[in-house]
């Protein structure tokens, strides 16, 4: 299925036994994303619904990662915001509608957590 140049996506993030659906236009930058992320995060913590969820104060936190079938397990590689990767767009990381991401958050020592 070709998709529109121009059309929006429906991205699924996942982490714990959370999906949250993202819809973004190609045109947007990995950064957008994220941040669209961070805010749908901080509403589940408003609400008292995170069910272990971290909590998140900035986008700094977590990374969103696209999973890569390994040979004996799968791997998740870190879609990259920052420095060159700022402007990265949805279409140029070539994400695909419906495509499922997951989150890695940080822990106090500012390391990553596997995916959960």
């Amino acid at each position: 299925m070709v998709v529109p140049p121009d059309a929006d996506l429906q991205l699924l993030i996942k982490t714990h036994k959370l999906t949250i659906f993202i819809q973004s236009p190609q045109k947007s930058t990995l950064s957008e994303l994220k941040e669209k992320v961070l805010s749908a995060l901080q509403q589940f913590a408003k609400e008292g619904a995170n069910e272990g969820i971290p909590m998140v104060d900035s986008a700094d936190d977590f990374e969103i990662c696209q999973r890569k079938s390994g040979a004996n397990q799968p791997k998740y590689t870190i879609l990259e915001t920052g420095g060159a990767a700022a402007d990265t767009t949805i279409k140029k990381a070539q994400l695909k509608g419906w495509e499922p991401l997951f989150l890695r958050f940080r822990n106090e020592d500012g390391d990553l957590a596997e995916v959960e």
